[in-house]
């Protein structure tokens, strides 16, 4: 069940894998949404927030933050090898405005 629902946001939802899917920004954003609505859509009021709820935003914000960590840049890096050779290889890097944001939303939900 996981691996399906990161493969959707991966793909923007599109599981045919003809490119007509939404970007992955916009499908988290939009699995966000979704779940905001399920978890606060009957709040009628200002009241503590059942445990239940609770506990199922946290876990569910979590899978979905994680899927973050696949969104990454290459950048070019010097590696060298045990024989003393230089190699020029690509590297993976958080994206520099995931890397900004992220922990000062994460920050935030924890409030």
């Amino acid at each position: 069940m996981m691996e399906e629902k990161f493969a959707k946001l991966l793909l923007g939802e599109d599981m045919s894998g003809g490119g007509k899917g939404a970007c992955t920004a916009l499908a988290i954003s939009n699995a966000i949404t979704n779940l905001s609505a399920s978890v606060f859509g009957e709040l009628w009021r200002l009241e503590p927030l059942a445990s239940q709820k609770k506990t199922m935003w946290q876990r569910e914000m979590d899978w979905l933050l994680s899927v973050s960590e696949s969104i990454v840049d290459f950048v070019s890096s010097i590696q060298q090898s045990s024989d003393g050779a230089t190699y020029e290889v690509m590297a993976a890097h958080p994206r520099a405005d995931l890397a900004l944001n992220l922990p000062a939303l994460k920050k935030l939900d924890s409030m």
